[in-house]
């Protein structure tokens, strides 16, 4: 059984490096890189080619145009149609996944069971002061971004659910929310925590050229990104940490009220969004 890593990285890559040895770390047979460009010739790719050399990891595809909701259904589910019947752990750039009973325990378990795909939550990783903090690749990001909690739901209303790792053959809703096929190994057994941090430095800038691209598309998600944007130029570009309803606090890679934050996700799961089935993985 062969388990690989597979990304899609876009303009972001503040957290690729520590992304790759997260996952290089964990011993997964190989890590599969998609690129998307904006142009051809963009120096993203040379960027990106730089930090997947120190891991080892490959670029299996480049796409380039115009980023939109379909990108990274396509490119996931191009990378993992190549194996279908090896499994895939399925990260953005700012997921670290977190496996208590070890990554190929898991997956093992899961297989043997004849089980096809492993569910996941986020959890989101805001620095102790709130502040969008710039990435150290040389500081420990756990360390970086100490506080675990939930921003996504409760301030977004985004969606906290997520596909950790899948069969090859498994195909996916856009964001690797949900599976629409196979067999789900029990929550009771494992769900794997999806340490998310996006709250860095630039998230503002980012989250305006998001409201940008959506409203010129005339997708409704504009409205998820605008929340953040409005958000954060209330709070000069700080996340409020004593917010009860973020539920943040003091963590290793192992979150201490993890207990917490599954109680509050099954109280909330049926008010989750649901990606479009237009949007699902070609």
């Amino acid at each position: 059984m062969n388990v690989h890593l597979v990304t899609v990285v876009g303009g972001y890559t503040q957290l690729l490096d520590c992304m790759l040895r997260h996952y290089r770390d964990m011993g997964v047979d190989s890590l599969l890189v998609n690129v998307q460009l904006e142009t051809y010739g963009d120096d993203l790719y040379k960027e990106v080619q730089v930090v997947a050399s120190r891991y080892n990891a490959e670029i299996v595809s480049v796409f380039v145009g115009k980023w939109n909701q379909s990108v990274n259904p396509y490119l996931y589910r191009h990378t993992m149609e190549q194996a279908p019947r090896d499994w895939f752990v399925l990260a953005d750039c700012d997921e670290l996944q977190v496996y208590p009973k070890g990554l190929f325990d898991t997956i093992s378990a899961a297989d043997r069971g004849a089980f096809d795909y492993i569910e996941g939550f986020v959890v989101d990783r805001v620095a102790a002061d709130g502040v969008l903090r710039k990435v150290d690749r040389h500081e420990s990001l756990w360390e970086q971004f100490s506080l675990a909690g939930f921003v996504t739901h409760p301030l977004l209303r985004g969606n906290c659910f997520k596909v950790a790792a899948a069969k090859g053959s498994v195909r996916l809703l856009a964001g690797q929310h949900y599976a629409l096929q196979g067999r789900a190994w029990p929550r009771n057994e494992d769900w794997i925590a999806v340490h998310h941090f996006k709250w860095t430095d630039g998230l503002l800038e980012r989250m305006r050229a998001r409201v940008r691209f959506y409203k010129s598309v005339g997708d409704c998600l504009w409205t998820e990104s605008q929340r953040l944007v409005d958000y954060l130029e209330q709070s000069k570009g700080r996340i409020n940490i004593d917010e009860p309803q973020f539920l943040l606090r003091l963590s290793t890679k192992h979150c201490p009220h993890e207990g917490e934050l599954k109680a509050y996700l099954l109280a909330h799961e049926q008010r989750m969004p649901r990606p479009s089935t237009s949007l699902i993985s070609p």
